[in-house]
Parts: C-alpha cells; structure tokens; sequence
C-alpha cells in the first residue's frame, strides 16, 4: 500500500538460522533498503517480538517527519487488508465512512448520535460540565470515545472488515468536540481571550486515546476557537483553496461558519446563529427526524406541508420553519417586519395570548394538538436570519468584494443540504445571487477527511490553509449591529439586495 504519511509493507526475512543481527535490527535494515528509515518502539517490540521472528511479515508504517514509525506488526503479508476511518465529529451526529486503501473506495457508511448529547444539547452545557472538573473531562473524554468506537464496529461489520485491520483514522471536527475528544478543557473557547489549548493537535495515538484503531488518528486543524477543522476539512474537499475563482464558503447552522476566498488570499469568521434552524426555537419544533414538517407551500391561500417519512406532522424542522416562513411572507400572512396578518387566513389564529400560524391543525397532526408557530418564535427566527446574513455582508465588507465578485457559492452541512435555495434567499439567509453560483456540497467536513486519509490532500496542506485564514471577530466589527439592523427584516430592509424576491413580492 502507496500512502502518502500511511504505507504498509510485507518483509522477507532470509538467513534466519545464521543471521545473528537483532530481530529490531533486521526489521529495520530490510525496510532502509526500501527506501524508509523507520523507528520501532519498545512497546511494539515487546508485544509482537516473536511475529518479527518469523519468515514473512507485514508492518505499518506512519510517516514522522523524516522519519517512520513502525506502528503495527502482523504476521504473513496482510499488505491488501489496510483500511481507514474517516470521521465527521459533529456535536448532534456522528459520520463515518469506512474507506478502503487498496482501491480507493468506501466500503461502509453510517452515522449515530453524539453520545455526548447526554450532557446538553447545547455545546455550552457540555462545556460548563467539564469546567474545572478532570474526573468530568475523563468522562465526556469517554463518551466521545465510545461513540466513535462504537460507529467503528457497525461500519466495520456492515464491511465485513475486521476492526484490528483499521490502520488509521482521520476526523473533522470543531474545536470543541476535538477538546472534548482529547480530555482538554474546552471552557478556554468561550471566555476570553477565546484561546484553545491546540489548534493543530496533527498525529495522534489511537490506542492511547482508547480507540479501537491500531494506528495514529489524524485531526484537521483549526484556525480559531470557533473556525474549527470540520470546515479546513470542507474548503480543502471543495478545492476553494487551489482555484483562482473567488468563493465563499457557507456552513449556516447553529453557529454560522464561512470563507471567502481563492487560491491567494482567505478570510474566515464564525458567530452564533442560535439555534433556530435545529427546529430549537418553538414549542413544537424538532430535529429532522420521521414526523418533522420539512417542507410547506401556500397556493391558492391553501397550506400544505410533506414531513419525513410521510408520517403525521409532530413538529417542524428547519427546513419547513424557512419554507413556512418565506411562503407566508410571499402570500401576504406575513408582513416584511415579520408580523402576522390575521385576516388572511383562518390558520392564523390567537395561541396563548398571542398570534400564532398553524400549520397542522388538531385533526393534521400526530399528537391531536394544532402544531403552531407563534409571533415570539418567529421574532426568535428573524434573529437568526439576520445574523446569517450580516455574517457574509461582514465577511464579503472586509474582503473589499460584492456579491458580484463571487464566483462559486459553496453551501455545506446538513442545513445547506437541507434547505430549499429559494426559501433560505426569499427570508434573507443566503445573498439573492445567480443560482448557477451556488453548489452545494453537503458534508464537507466528511469528505475532506476522506481526502485526507486516501491521500488526495496532505497534513501539510491541511495545516497551511488553516493557518493562511486571516479570522475575524465579527462581532467586533464596527458595521455588525446596524447591518443585523438592517437584516432584521424580510428578507432585508432593501430590497435592491433582493431583486428577485422584490420581483415576487410585486406579483399580484
């Protein structure tokens, strides 16, 4: 196996029953004369000193610097059975793929909850858990672990691929989660002066860790405290970052990530977008699961709504919170400051002193309530929208661009992949740009793992884009409040930012 920091190779040991050279010795002759000055560490020697005896063997091999490490010994040449993890360490799931060295391809996937979830759905709550408290780093440490293992096996047997044979594991994550995953204290990422213990924590120990992969895990870089290495991981699986065309970058979620950029030059910042496009601000809202409503549509003053898996609506998901949101406001329930209008429809009722849209009533839903979205949840949502897009006017204002200059609009993760394009532009969350711009790549940060751990980008790589990113506090922008001002309508207080919608809202 050919890698670029990863090769495994079969020896042939000769002149067994003469040859008195060490048996660590002749390991490591016979691999100089391959062209790899490698090092054997004694704990490897004492627990595969005999397999290094025999006639034929296979060894693993990481590269370290201009060195070697010897990290696994098996017998026989097993130099077609190497395989590799690559990782998605999302606070909410977790992604794995399952890739296969050989061919190149991806022999499994599958995704599981954050067992880390148990201590907060919120990040901060977990954060607050382990302030201060080693046993409580140990045991979110533990968790974190345990998820990862516990997606390795599945993978693992859903390839029919024996776990022991696993030589390496690549992650992208944000800089909290890889805290959280290396038993560091992540409360120096909230409070001032927001500097993470590591932000390049490169090759680290597998086993040490306590996982069950034979090798070293690889964790991308970040740049900053909240520009984490699942999105230094999703710029380098797009490829932004090795073209001359001028792209911005976009992973809008709980927290709004992005970058713009080329081949000469990034700029990158991140903030808190709440936690409204997780379903997170209403009564009745909900992850993406069965039975959220993801999709809405109003023609003819009429509302429908599809959830996932057909089910009877039990909530609302993001995406069905942006569809409900820019259908309402383009059939008129819904003024531009995001007020509702009564006298335009029946669904549009009075809920616990105050207005509210129904968009299941008692007979619709699962539960035999009327699912609503109120007034107080939709100020909550507006919120949200507006920082999503005073983050990219920010971005765009000190990059010295306009939407003009933007070549390629990249929409990553879940929500990007998610949303419906001409929802997220009618309320404002995404720029009124020309839609052939924008592409969405969907989990990023998985793929650029996977790029990583076949070789397609390198550690080095990964390391200097996230050191080139120039990161802005947004917040300390002298333009951040008047701008979420004037975002704080729908979709912004001017509308020449917004042709096409303005175009829509002129229709009779």
């Amino acid at each position: 196996m050919q890698h670029p920091w990863i090769q495994k190779r079969c020896l042939h040991m000769t002149d067994l029953d003469t040859d008195r050279t060490d048996d660590v010795q002749r390991c490591l002759d016979a691999l100089s004369a391959l062209g790899l000055e490698a090092r054997l560490p004694l704990e490897l020697v004492q627990s595969s000193y005999e397999t290094l005896r025999l006639e034929q063997f296979t060894v693993t091999l990481v590269r370290n610097g201009r060195h070697w490490d010897v990290t696994r010994v098996e017998p026989g040449d097993t130099t077609l059975c190497a395989y590799g993890a690559a990782v998605d360490l999302g606070s909410t799931t977790v992604v794995m793929r399952l890739m296969d060295f050989t061919s190149g391809s991806v022999l499994a996937e599958d995704t599981v909850r954050n067992g880390q979830r148990a201590y907060g759905d919120e990040i901060l709550s977990r954060i607050f858990y382990t302030k201060d408290n080693p046993e409580h780093r140990k045991e979110l440490q533990a968790v974190t672990v345990d998820t990862l293992n516990t997606l390795l096996d599945t993978v693992c047997g859903e390839a029919g691929v024996d776990p022991e044979q696993v030589c390496t594991m690549v992650i992208g994550g944000n800089t909290t989660m890889i805290h959280f995953l290396l038993g560091l204290d992540a409360f120096c990422i909230f409070h001032t002066p927001f500097r993470p213990v590591v932000t390049s924590p490169g090759l680290v120990s597998g086993p040490a860790l306590g996982l069950h992969v034979r090798g070293p895990v690889y964790c991308f870089p970040a740049t900053a405290n909240y520009l984490g290495g699942d999105i230094i991981s999703g710029l380098l699986a797009t490829g932004l970052t090795q073209r001359e065309e001028t792209a911005l970058f976009l992973d809008i979620g709980t927290n709004g990530e992005m970058v713009v950029g080329n081949n000469t030059y990034l700029i990158g910042g991140a903030g808190a977008a709440g936690p409204a496009l997780e379903g997170g601000i209403s009564r009745s809202g909900m992850r993406a699961r069965a039975g959220a409503v993801d999709s809405i549509t109003i023609r003819d003053g009429v509302l429908t709504c599809t959830t996932i898996e057909q089910e009877k609506p039990k909530g609302i998901c993001g995406s069905g919170i942006v569809d409900l949101l820019a259908q309402m406001l383009l059939a008129g329930w819904m003024d531009r400051q995001g007020t509702l209008q009564p006298e335009k429809s029946s669904r549009i009722r009075r809920f616990e002193d105050q207005w509210a849209i129904a968009y299941a009533d008692e007979s619709e839903s699962a539960t035999g309530e009327a699912l609503v979205f109120t007034q107080e949840d939709i100020r909550q949502f507006t919120e949200t929208k507006a920082a999503a897009h005073t983050m990219v006017a920010v971005l765009l204002n000190t990059a010295g661009l306009t939407l003009d200059d933007i070549d390629r609009i990249y929409l990553a993760g879940a929500f990007g992949r998610h949303l419906d394009l001409e929802s997220a532009i009618t309320i404002g969350i995404y720029p009124d740009a020309p839609r052939e711009k924008f592409r969405n790549v969907g989990n990023s940060s998985l793929d650029g793992a996977c790029d990583l751990l076949c070789g397609r980008v390198t550690p080095e790589e990964a390391d200097r884009v996230a050191k080139e990113i120039y990161y802005l506090e947004f917040a300390m922008q002298e333009t951040f409040v008047e701008e979420m001002r004037a975002a704080s309508f729908y979709p912004h207080t001017n509308l020449e930012q917004y042709p096409t919608v303005a175009a829509k809202l002129q229709q009779p």
